[in-house]
């Protein structure tokens, strides 16, 4: 029979890799990235959006310019919630797929 390997010791083999992590996801926002760690936002005043081009860079658009970055970039104010730098409005990050189906089944 085996033994559960210690926590402790598990933490400490992980940690390393969750800095690498932790310092590459800041690298790619400062390039432009998107780190995929948030739902993709649009402003229901404007109709301003956000994309990802095929190369992962974030940028934002409008009908009928789909993928022609405006330069625009949507400022947040918290976790879940940010300020379109078109028209001002608050923006709510929109729920993942995930989430929408947990609320189906509750």
């Amino acid at each position: 029979m085996s033994r559960d390997p210690d926590i402790d010791d598990l933490v400490e083999q992980i940690r390393p890799l969750a800095e690498q992590l932790t310092a590459l996801k800041a690298q790619m926002k400062s390039l432009g990235l998107f780190t995929h760690d948030r739902e993709l936002l649009q402003c229901p005043r404007c109709g301003l959006m956000e994309d990802v081009t095929h190369e992962g860079y974030l940028i934002t658009c409008r009908e009928p310019d789909l993928g022609i970055d405006t330069g625009l970039r949507f400022e947040p104010i918290t976790e879940e919630s940010y300020r379109c730098p078109s028209c001002g409005q608050t923006v709510q990050e929109p729920l993942s797929e995930g989430e929408k189906q947990e609320g189906l089944s509750a």
